[in-house]
């Protein structure tokens, strides 16, 4: 690598770690997760959720929902702000409907995460109506692999879905979302051919992360051969003109050969930066997938924004993560410390890191 290469990178590097830095410090709220419930259609064995059939006890109601998108519209610009429903299955959440109506009433941009399940040609015309703008369906792998991980005939409704929203006249982003485990990894391109052949024009997966019920099934989780394997797909697939371009849906750094490359955004975690979240059960967090031990509060018991607006600080400090292999590490700068949903807690080391798997993979490949 040249001199200019060098300086030229860490110019680049500086601007967004100074970018990253500027919005932990001034943490406008961009992206808020609704999870509405825990309850779910299916039970995939490598849930991170631990999604079951039954709806938790302590669960919020359509109507608590809907009073937390009025507060949060009247403390933040709801043009600001996009919301993200999911679960559990957000589409048998009863009720789910009236708070899409209320969301897009009230003036925000909207999504949600669904299995596809219940997605027939009726609520597809009331999505449509309710102006949703984004709906990512999840399917992580071709038909015959899929339906053996996730259950008999998913494959065909995830289909199905597809077919009903764009009879509904939906025009809104469309993707399909892949959790990749590792009986699915050698089937990537099997994979995106399928996604081409439904005409969705998105792509997104990422490995399997080792918590909830994937943690039981540690066969399932890739391993640093997959991840490298998996890289090197994505980043030659993003290359060629053939659609949909798969995307790399992970936050942590992962060497300069796949940075740039394979995700349209560079490392960067930023739950708790511009991301808040609240949980099936009213508790404050950020992403869904963040442990226990990062919620801030109690939406039952006080208000979002001033949560918002006074905690977090160990989201958007990430200090306490410089320790163990990220204190030795020339990279933490760039990093700091990676995804937070890879840590069970403050004091514990992170379940994986994707920088070190790929050093430890070059035993099995060629620089």
């Amino acid at each position: 690598m040249s001199i200019f290469t060098r300086f030229r990178n860490y110019i680049f590097w500086k601007r967004h770690r100074l970018k990253v830095d500027s919005l932990a410090l001034k943490h406008p709220l961009q992206y808020l997760f609704f999870e509405v419930s825990r309850k779910c259609n299916l039970a995939c064995v490598y849930c991170g959720s631990s999604c079951t059939g039954k709806e938790d006890g302590d669960e919020l109601s359509s109507e608590e929902w809907i009073e937390i998108a009025r507060q949060t519209a009247s403390d933040f610009v709801p043009k600001n702000v996009m919301i993200a429903v999911t679960g559990g299955e957000p589409l048998i959440k009863p009720g789910i409907m009236e708070l899409f109506n209320e969301i897009h009433r009230l003036g925000f941009r909207y999504g949600m995460v669904t299995n596809g399940q219940t997605l027939g040609g009726s609520l597809a015309e009331e999505l449509v109506k309710a102006g949703i703008g984004s709906i990512s369906i999840s399917m992580d792998a071709p038909p015959e692999t899929n339906d053996s991980l996730r259950g008999r005939g998913v494959s065909k409704k995830v289909e199905d879905a597809v077919v009903n929203l764009k009879e509904a006249g939906y025009k809104g982003k469309l993707e399909i979302i892949s959790t990749v485990t590792k009986p699915a990894m050698r089937e990537l391109d099997e994979m995106r051919k399928y996604v081409a052949s439904l005409k969705v024009p998105l792509w997104r997966a990422a490995p399997v992360i080792p918590i909830g019920r994937a943690s039981e099934h540690p066969e399932l989780v890739p391993d640093e051969k997959d991840v490298r394997l998996m890289l090197e797909y994505i980043r030659k697939s993003r290359r060629d003109n053939y659609m949909p371009h798969p995307e790399f849906s992970e936050e942590g750094f992962i060497g300069f050969r796949f940075e740039g490359k394979v995700r349209p955004y560079l490392c960067q975690c930023r739950a708790g930066i511009t991301v808040g979240g609240i949980m099936h059960n009213g508790k404050i967090g950020a992403c869904p997938e963040l442990a226990e031990a990062f919620i801030q509060g109690d939406i039952r018991k006080e208000r979002f924004k001033i949560v918002w607006d006074e905690r977090y600080q160990n989201m958007r400090d990430r200090s306490w993560t410089k320790k163990g292999e990220c204190a030795e590490c020339g990279f933490y700068y760039l990093c700091r410390g990676g995804a937070l949903h890879l840590y069970p807690d403050m004091k514990s080391p992170f379940i994986r890191c994707f920088y070190l798997m790929l050093k430890e993979s070059e035993r099995y490949f060629a620089s």
